[in-house]
């Protein structure tokens, strides 16, 4: 992990090693804040004593740690461990801090730090009691702080004193440490120093805020003059100490407006010399070491300075290529890194929503730009296949990446007005003003096969399951035959929903809002006959008739069978035991997060290394318990990566705070009412309240079996998704084709494409699709296609890793690309899908392939080249 570090400019919290383990963080932590109170106690008891260690020892060496090594004391900080103890117990409300706080919170931080100041200078080092009650409020302060506001917006990360002088000296340190209090990250500051310590105060002074930027200016231009002031004017003279500090700002000011280096440069260089004064004046108190210690501080200093300085290029440059948020307002308020964003050609991208504009690198997605800039925006399968994140293109449609088969089948499947795209695939090129809420149709849109010649003897069609198989079914039976009566059949009472974004549904706060698929109005447009919460209890072959739960009977003509699947549970004894069960289905979420509420769980194990159990240890994480995945095989998705990628991804997850064991397989559960621990075959224990199994899918085919079809796993279908009986078909999960049920969002819409146009007298066939998994999570996104491995030396694999851990992989075979993995690399995805789906030859760019100049891909055609954004 270190070797990696060197190479990462600006790594993340989940990147940065934590030195120790928790348990070691923590008895620190309970150490150093046990320390506090005893020096609280000195300060009453002992005043000459604990004086001394405060104000000699303790203070003094606290701008030295910010700068050598301030993670440790973010970490072990006695107002930190106050702070965070309510979290850590459970109590806190976890509220989102208020505007106000947001906005000024650096602005009470600056003035009590200032007030401290003051206080110091009329006498509060020679009080102990004084001292004693300024310490024990601040610990107070924090913990109430904790107990209110999520992560460290009540205390360390807005209000607490020390934070200024911490942000300043803290951004460019000798020695990483990791953050271990946050565990997840909540989001609650802006340019969270704890979440990217060396760009968390670039990023505050390149802020398209002014006032965001100009308090930080204010403090770090004001702050060598506070310092000297402090040491060389009387006793009691706060006066002469405030002149000092408008001197400073003076200079400060003069210095931003007239010598023509960035603020940047002006301000580490006025914290390298408020840090000089500081330590000239205490080493004047340290005879005989005062000289030596004058000589290390400036020497630190200006190693500090210049490390400082440099790091600013390589930040802006970074700047320019992801995200920067500009005001409301347009040019005026652009930042510097905005402005050269726009000067380099960076494309504006406009939310109307907010009246928010942004600056992106050409290349990005819609999505991937509203995710990192903080809007609210649903995400699904990120391929355009589910329909989770429709936006309206208000302007600069022509700006936008073409629009690919999966886009376009799902734009004419949601039948909203034509300036929709799929957020996820439109990939921004030039100035686009987007609103994330879709536009309606002016008049309902529905998709027309022209020309089909459809079966009039059709005249009833009874659909069996709601999910993306039994919709997509209803829509292309629709789009054939205008006048056959459709019933859908849906156990759940939910509508087509997003299954990919349930995992959210554990730790969010917005319930089912946002995670429809269709608009509600989509059904009647289509004519289609809903069964919502109603159970298909019986299939009579002989009759054609679907006998319901609820006592009524549906005729077919045609029926398709897409009842989807459920989670596999292999044997556990135990297994049913309150607070084991499985994440499939939205009431599964549900059901997770109301148990994890109402009995306050901590631990969690999820049984099964794969995308599902992936999703479901981060959806626990992220409610803020500790998650261990449990995985059988000896590396995780074994069946999606290889080793290589399949280690990156564990180092990245376990970085987040997910324990990952291999090799481990759920034996037993027990508990005393519910769970309280697990047993592995192996014979290890693990303490766990909550157990989720995540072990795979087993088809719902057991109405199709009870009506005498072939089963197997599921239902045995033809290529034309027909089953043995001539007035039966099956699409999605539950079907079952040439020995497969791969359980793939895009193999149960093209298998439903082919269930409907048969089933009202087409003759299409089914051509298997090549399999697609993808995985995000905060930070990275993972996306494995098709084949991870040659079949043999006939075939190559091209692998490349850069140094902060992103990997991406190409399987080549006869010229063509059959697989591919790509971990951190999203900008590809796109191409290289394509190139693999639609079998582009790459035999004369392989060598570009291979010398990781994957964009070509972009620029490749095929026999169905992307239709253009702008329709003809």
């Amino acid at each position: 992990m270190d070797g990696l570090m060197a190479a990462i400019t600006f790594p993340n919290y989940t990147q940065i090693p934590s030195r120790l383990n928790l348990t070691a963080w923590r008895a620190i932590r309970t150490v150093v804040w046990l320390g506090a109170l005893v020096v609280a106690g000195l300060l009453i008891a002992v005043p000459d004593t604990g004086l001394k260690v405060m104000w000699k020892g303790v203070i003094p060496s606290l701008p030295l740690l910010f700068m050598v090594a301030p993670g440790v004391w973010r970490n072990i900080c006695p107002l930190a461990t106050s702070n965070q103890t309510p979290r850590l117990l459970g109590i806190t409300k976890g509220l989102n801090p208020p505007k106000w706080l947001k906005e000024y919170g650096y602005v009470i931080a600056t003035g009590s730090f200032v007030g401290f100041v003051i206080l110091r200078k009329i006498g509060l080092d020679d009080n102990g009691p004084l001292s004693a009650l300024l310490l024990l409020g601040a610990m107070a302060g924090a913990f109430a702080g904790g107990m209110v506001l999520k992560g460290k917006s009540g205390w360390c990360s807005s209000i607490c004193p020390l934070l200024p002088v911490q942000r300043i000296y803290g951004q460019t340190p000798f020695a990483l440490v990791g953050n271990n209090h946050c565990q997840p990250c909540v989001g609650c500051a802006k340019s969270c120093y704890d979440f990217n310590p060396r760009a968390a105060y670039l990023a505050d002074l390149n802020d398209a805020d002014g006032y965001w930027s100009g308090y930080r200016k204010f403090f770090v231009g004001a702050f060598p003059g506070l310092i000297l002031g402090f040491f060389e004017t009387a006793d009691n003279d706060v006066l002469g100490m405030l002149l000092y500090m408008a001197v400073s700002t003076a200079l400060f000011a003069l210095a931003v407006t007239f010598v023509k280096v960035s603020a940047h440069t002006i301000t580490s260089t006025f914290g390298a010399i408020a840090f000089g004064i500081f330590y000239y004046e205490v080493g004047g108190q340290l005879e005989p070491a005062t000289w030596p210690i004058r000589a290390a501080a400036v020497a630190l200093a200006a190693v500090w300075l210049v490390r400082t300085w440099r790091k600013e290029k390589p930040f802006l440059a970074q700047a320019a290529a992801p995200v920067v948020a500009v005001a409301p307002g347009g040019a005026a308020s652009r930042s510097i890194a905005n402005n050269r964003a726009l000067r380099s050609g960076a494309p504006e991208v406009h939310f109307v929503d907010d009246d928010k504009t942004v600056v992106a690198k050409p290349g990005l997605s819609l999505l991937e730009i509203a995710e990192s800039n903080g809007m609210t925006i649903e995400s699904g399968c990120r391929m355009g296949i589910c329909g989770a994140d429709p936006v309206a293109i208000k302007d600069g449609m022509d700006c936008l990446s073409g629009i690919s088969d999966d886009e376009k089948a799902t734009l004419e499947r949601l039948g909203l007005a034509p300036n929709t795209r799929m957020a996820c695939c439109a990939r921004v090129e030039g100035p686009v003003s987007v609103a994330l809420k879709p536009d309606k149709a002016a008049v309902p849109s529905l998709s027309k096969v022209q020309g089909f010649n459809y079966d009039k003897s059709i005249a009833n069609v009874v659909v069996i399951g709601n999910g993306i198989a039994g919709v997509t079914a209803v829509d292309h039976i629709r789009r054939r035959h205008p006048v056959t009566a459709i019933d859908l059949i849906a156990e759940e009472p939910h509508h087509l929903y997003n299954r990919m974004g349930i995992a959210r549904l554990v730790y969010g706060k917005s319930a089912m809002q946002g995670l429809y698929l269709n608009p509600d109005t989509w059904y009647g447009e289509r004519d289609v006959e809903t069964w919502l919460n109603t159970r298909a209890l019986q299939i009579d072959r002989v009759n054609r008739t679907v006998h319901l739960g609820t006592g009524e009977k549906l005729p077919y003509d045609k029926l398709i069978l897409a009842m989807g699947s459920r989670a596999f549970v292999p044997p556990i004894e135990g297994f049913g035991l309150a607070g084991s069960g499985v994440l499939r289905k939205a009431d599964d979420a549900i059901r997770v997060r109301n148990f994890a509420q109402r009995h306050a769980t901590k631990k969690a194990s999820i049984a099964g290394g794969g995308l599902l159990g992936l999703e479901a240890a981060y959806a626990l994480h992220q409610l803020g318990m500790r998650a261990t995945v449990l995985e059988r095989s000896d590396r995780l998705l074994k069946r999606q990566l290889d080793e290589r990628a399949a280690h990156l991804l564990q180092k990245y997850l376990e970085g987040l705070g997910l324990e990952i064991i291999t090799s481990a397989e759920t034996k037993a559960v027990s508990g005393h009412g519910r769970l309280d621990s697990i047993e592995l075959v192996d014979g290890r224990r693990l303490d766990a309240e909550i157990l989720l199994v995540a072990a795979g899918i087993q088809p719902n085919a057991e109405l199709a079996k009870a009506a005498g079809l072939a089963t197997n796993r599921g239902v045995l279908v033809n290529a034309r998704m027909q089953t043995g009986d001539p007035h039966i078909l099956a699409a999605g999960d539950v079907a079952e084709f040439e020995g497969q049920v791969p359980g793939l969002w895009p193999t149960a819409v093209a298998q439903a494409e082919i269930a409907a146009d048969v089933a009202v007298g087409g003759s299409k066939l089914y051509d298997p699709v090549i399999p697609v998994t993808i995985l995000k999570v905060v930070g990275i996104e993972l996306t494995s296609i098709g084949r991870f491995e040659a079949a043999g030396s006939h075939e190559e694999e091209i692998a490349l890793e850069d140094a902060s851990g992103r990997y991406r992989k190409l399987v080549v075979a006869d010229g063509r690309i059959v697989g591919a993995i790509l971990l951190g690399f999203s900008k590809e995805v796109a191409a290289v899908r394509t190139a693999i789906t639609r079998g582009f030859d790459v035999t004369h760019q392989i060598d570009n392939l291979r010398a990781g100049r994957w964009d070509v891909l972009a620029g490749m055609s095929g026999e169905m080249p992307l239709a253009p954004a702008v329709p003809a």
